[in-house]
Parts: C-alpha cells; structure tokens; sequence
C-alpha cells in the first residue's frame, strides 16, 4: 500500500498532518496512526506495523494490533488516502 500522489503529509513532533490537494481535506493523525501512515511510506509490510507497534507501545496482543492497523487501512482507503 501506498499514500495517493493527490495526498501531502509532513510529520510534526509525534503526528502526521496529511492534506488532501484535490479537495483541501486535512487530517492530524494521533500517535499510534502516525506510526502507521510513517511506516508505510517507509514501505513497511503490515507484518513488519505490527511488530513495530508491539515493540513500541509495549502492547502485547497481536491479534488485536493486526485488527486495529486493518480497520485504519481500511478506513484510510476508503477516504482515498492510501491505495
């Protein structure tokens, strides 16, 4: 997956701040979704999210962690963000 050409992000401190060009939409993603939205661009497996948010927000259910990056894609996809 990738961020759409129509989408520019900038992280700011610990946020990504990421502005739809095509309509003016902008959207601040919190903390763990900015990790999220980072390591995508950094072309990231969804397995590579996974153990990167378990290590780092010392979190230890996976399942639930690999729900919860599927649902935000999801979402993320659905708004045209990601592709």
């Amino acid at each position: 997956m990738n961020v759409l050409e129509h989408i520019s992000w900038k992280k700011m401190g610990d946020r990504v701040v990421a502005v739809d060009t095509g309509n003016g939409d902008y959207y601040t993603l919190n903390e763990v979704a900015s990790t999220i939205w980072s390591a995508l661009c950094e072309n990231k497996s969804e397995e590579e999210i996974v153990a990167q948010i378990l290590e780092e927000y010392d979190v230890e259910d996976a399942a639930k962690v690999r729900a919860d990056i599927d649902a935000q894609l999801a979402q993320w996809k659905e708004m045209k963000l990601i592709a």
